[in-house]
């Protein structure tokens, strides 16, 4: 897994760090939804999103996300955050794929209505 991050073009959003220094990585200030429909249209591999609520959230609300991917596992915290949020309307999704995985957890694939 390390080997294929390293390799991937990365993505930063910041607006505190000064630079970034993980290889094959950008680091930008804010959001473009333009840009971003740039690089959808270009040829290559799917691009993944990890650990950003809010950059989800801004994704989203500007339609850019194509697939949802929820691990769940069954742990109770007490409490915790949303998702997302500040979404300005409802978003319906249907489920392409269901996985319990061996650890007890289950993958859950959802896309935007076709």
């Amino acid at each position: 897994m390390a080997i294929a991050l390293n390799q991937m073009t990365k993505l930063v959003f910041s607006r505190t760090m000064k630079d970034v220094t993980w290889r094959n990585s950008r680091l930008l200030r804010e959001l473009d939804p333009r840009a971003i429909e740039a690089m959808k249209r270009q040829p290559g591999k799917d691009m993944i999103i990890f650990g950003s609520g809010s950059i989800v959230s801004q994704l989203t609300q500007q339609g850019l996300i194509d697939e949802y991917q929820f691990a769940v596992c069954p742990i109770f915290l007490g409490s915790g955050q949303p998702l997302l949020s500040g979404l300005s309307k409802r978003l319906r999704l249907d489920l392409v794929e269901d996985r319990a995985l061996p650890s007890g957890d289950v993958m859950l694939r959802y896309g935007r209505p076709t």
